[in-house]
């Protein structure tokens, strides 16, 4: 009687082989997952500095934001003041006329003064009707 069952090692070196062949297409498998998770969220957070005001500007003191050009605004001293790109602007690849989503300062951000024609302010929402206007002045950390 002729056995056809091996049971030398080239039986064991052909197991290994196919499990060793698993685990690294497994293995492969994984990271292939990990990199789309990566990248997802990757996307998910650049597209996402388009759409508010610089949520690392931690000093907000209930400060406006404006939507359409993601700019904060509000009362400070009587006047109405805006957010602005100064330095900031050398990195920011926003849309044109919007402020920097990420740019700060030691958690403090760019400001100037807004054309307001000579009207004081009290609280933040007095300087809505102004928070489109340019500024009047330089655009300084404050």
């Amino acid at each position: 009687v002729v056995s056809t069952q091996s049971t030398g090692s080239s039986g064991i070196n052909a197991e290994y082989g196919k499990q060793w062949y698993q685990r690294r297409v497994r293995g492969r498998h994984l990271l292939k997952m990990k990199l789309f998770v990566f990248l997802a969220l990757l996307a998910c957070c650049t597209t996402f500095q388009y759409e508010t005001c610089n949520r690392l500007f931690t000093n907000t003191r209930d400060w406006l934001c404006n939507e359409g050009n993601l700019c904060y605004y509000g009362c400070q001293k009587g006047y109405c003041w805006s957010q602005c790109n100064g330095a900031g602007a050398i990195e920011w690849d926003g849309p044109p006329g919007t402020c920097n989503t990420r740019y700060h300062l030691n958690t403090n951000i760019e400001w100037c003064w807004l054309e307001a024609g000579g009207n004081t302010c009290t609280t933040h929402s007095d300087c809505t009707a102004f928070m489109n206007q340019p500024c009047s002045g330089s655009c300084s950390v404050g």
